[in-house]
């Protein structure tokens, strides 16, 4: 068992649903016209709320995160990246050694 490969492919997992969330939420305030925003708005992955868009009566919108779920979808995702790389360190490291 290499240490050092596992290591990288868990902060590379980690890194890599960090970024995910980044783009999903900068894709939903550019689709969420927040001065104008007349009721709640929430963005959801697989059914669970992860970002939440809360209208203010005259004022801009205000983005809240729901830091449970945000978290929960991210430690699954994670770990599916987590053992994705390491799938494919394993058949790129076979056909190194055939």
């Amino acid at each position: 068992m290499n240490m050092k490969r596992i290591s990288i492919s868990f902060i590379s997992a980690i890194i890599i649903s960090a970024v995910g969330f980044y783009f999903l939420i900068a894709n939903g305030y550019e689709q969420v016209d927040i001065e104008n925003l007349q009721s709640d708005q929430s963005l959801t992955i697989l059914g669970l709320e992860y970002f939440k868009f809360e209208a203010k009566q005259g004022e801009p919108a205000v983005g809240v995160p729901n830091n449970f779920n945000m978290s929960l979808v991210g430690i699954v995702l994670g770990i599916v990246i987590f053992f994705l790389l390491e799938l494919f360190s394993k058949k790129r490291m076979k056909g190194v050694k055939a």
